[in-house]
């Protein structure tokens, strides 16, 4: 499944500013993050949805969000938020 083409990223870019203001995240291209050199977000164009790939808490995979919607881009950054802070206490 191919990352989401910068066509699909212009639709996100409020999106995109919110997650490039987390203190420790890094952009390394357009739209895919990293958090103590490791992925953490990525974004997909899934037949023209669009989904973010958040690293699981502790590793291993990567939890699904649906970003069309403000909802689903809150939860989004809500949730990195609090993975960032977490990965900020070990």
């Amino acid at each position: 499944m191919a990352h989401a083409d910068d066509a699909a990223l212009q639709r996100l870019l409020p999106l995109l500013r919110q997650l490039r203001s987390i203190a420790g995240l890094r952009e390394m291209r357009p739209g895919i993050f990293y958090l103590k050199g490791s992925a953490f977000i990525h974004f997909h164009d899934e037949g023209g949805a669009l989904i973010a790939d958040l690293e699981k808490a502790g590793g291993g995979g990567f939890d699904r969000y649906p970003v069309d919607a403000p909802a689903g881009q809150r939860k989004l950054v809500d949730d990195a938020k609090r993975r960032v802070a977490r990965s900020d206490e070990e």
